[in-house]
């Protein structure tokens, strides 16, 4: 952990707001990145984010330098994801006509760009539709592997469980998604 990372948590255990909001524009970006990977929907996304965040904050004190902070605030992030899915039986899925930063268009192999981004927003849509299909643990390990580009064993310590246990879960995700993405 570099220095002024653990001198910036240090003056926001100790009380301080603004260095609260600096750790929230440090990390801000790749928490909503996450909670908008999780969701598929922006306005439960924003939710999650601020969930997180007011989770952190009140949490801060018992950070005790034993892990890379943002493992830490992904585990509070994941937590609060698994409230989120018990919370809620069905998710929204994103419209694909919505305008979205996060996702990353899907090369096709059509020349003609009109018919690439029907194609391209077309797999989006399968894909959505699949990983709703999936547990509240195997849509986090997949989307932090996968999306996050996450090792098994950084999401085991963000997760804290055994890497055994998110290997589990990783290939039931991907075996599932497989038989759901084959039959779509």
């Amino acid at each position: 952990m570099e220095r002024d990372e653990v001198e910036l948590i240090k003056k926001v255990q100790g009380g301080d707001k603004m260095a609260f909001q600096q750790i929230m524009n440090r990390y801000g970006e790749r928490v909503m990145s996450a909670a908008f990977h999780y969701t598929k929907n922006y306005q439960d996304a924003e939710d999650l984010y601020q969930d997180t965040f007011i989770k952190i904050y009140r949490n801060i004190e018992s950070f005790r330098f034993e892990s890379e902070f943002f493992t830490w605030v992904y585990r509070i992030l994941s937590n609060q994801a698994f409230n989120f899915y018990r919370k809620r039986k069905r998710i929204t899925t994103v419209d694909p006509g919505e305008d979205n930063y996060l996702w990353k268009t899907i090369p096709a192999d059509e020349s003609d760009n009109a018919d690439r981004e029907t194609y391209s927003s077309s797999i989006r849509e399968e894909i959505d539709s699949a990983l709703q299909k999936l547990s509240p643990q195997q849509r986090v390990v997949f989307v932090l592997k996968h999306y996050e580009g996450k090792k098994i064993k950084d999401i085991a310590a963000i997760l804290d469980c055994t890497e055994g246990t998110i290997k589990r879960y990783l290939f039931r995700a991907t075996r599932k998604l497989q038989t759901l993405l084959v039959a779509a």
